[in-house]
This record gives C-alpha cells, sequence and structure tokens, in this order.
C-alpha cells in the first residue's frame, strides 16, 4: 500500500494532509505513525516522514509538522523555524 498524501483546491496555500496507510511501523503502530512520541521505534518514524515527503513531492526539511490541540491558538509555519521530533 502506498503512502496517501491529500490536499484540497480549496485552501489557496501549500499543504497536505497524510492518511495511515503506507507507512512502515510495525505492532500497535502499524501504519504511517508519524508520532515521536507515542512509543515507536525512531528509525521507522523517520522512514514514514521521509515516505510522507516522497509522496507529496516535497524534500523532507521543507515539511512542517505540529501537534494539533483544541483551541483557538493558529500557528503560521515559516521557512526555517521549528524543530525535527
Amino acid at each position: 500500500m502506498s503512502t496517501e498524501f491529500l490536499t484540497s483546491a480549496l485552501l489557496p496555500v501549500p499543504h497536505g494532509f497524510a492518511t495511515r496507510a503506507g507507512g512502515c511501523s510495525e505492532g500497535p503502530y502499524a501504519s504511517l505513525n508519524l508520532g515521536f512520541s507515542v512509543g515507536d521505534e525512531r528509525a521507522r518514524v523517520e522512514e514514514n516522514h521521509r515516505r510522507l515527503a516522497q509522496a507529496a513531492g516535497a524534500p523532507l526539511e521543507a515539511l512542517s509538522r505540529v501537534s494539533q490541540v483544541h483551541g483557538d491558538r493558529v500557528v503560521e509555519a515559516r521557512r526555517g523555524e521549528g524543530a525535527q521530533g
């Protein structure tokens, strides 16, 4: 199964959404697990990030990640900001 990367014509900025399909994680994480803090092997999560970047047609360093929470805070992604897992 290949990695899925979904976009919407309704958003006028570069964006995308991953599904859980196409990952290399196993056991309870058997999917495209992108979380470094859930107990999955780091090497598998890193490979899943590489697969996502490839599906998006972008270099790995071009991707941004956030942790979603419910609230009223808006985060603006800017080139060169943020940290990798």
